[in-house]
């Protein structure tokens, strides 16, 4: 029986990317990111989840990256971990508090996102002057 609501059978956007050097990418629809995402980029990918914090999986496939549930159960806490990372590597920025659930931690994590620290810089170390 399908289900009645048809919005669960999709991933909820924006979609989030997260590489294996802590970046984090985030596009605003599958069209989005079957547009802007390379097969190469495939190998680098860690995680992926939707808006509801669930996690994705991307593969290749007719020419284009394909998005598809790894589970419909929402890992808000791995999300949060994920861009607590990014912000610590690539932000001079604090990462954006937690919530409880994803409706609550996305929409101000996306504005968290948008005002980052432009420059990527993976460690916010001083470096040594001599």
């Amino acid at each position: 029986m399908p289900h009645a609501n048809h919005e669960m059978d999709e991933p909820r956007n924006p979609l989030i990317i997260v590489d294996d050097d802590q970046w984090v990418y985030v596009h605003s629809s599958a069209e989005d990111l079957a547009r802007a995402v390379e097969p190469a980029l495939l190998d680098d990918i860690v995680d992926a989840f939707d808006g509801s914090a669930r996690p994705l999986r991307i593969t290749w496939a007719e020419d284009s990256a394909q998005v598809v549930f790894a589970d419909r159960a929402p890992h808000l806490r791995r999300l949060q971990e994920h861009m607590d990372s990014f912000f610590r590597a690539w932000t001079m920025n604090a990462p954006p508090p937690h919530a409880a659930t994803a409706e609550t931690y996305v929409p101000p994590m996306l504005e968290a996102y948008a005002l980052r620290n432009e420059l990527r810089h993976k460690s916010k170390r001083p470096r040594k002057t001599e």
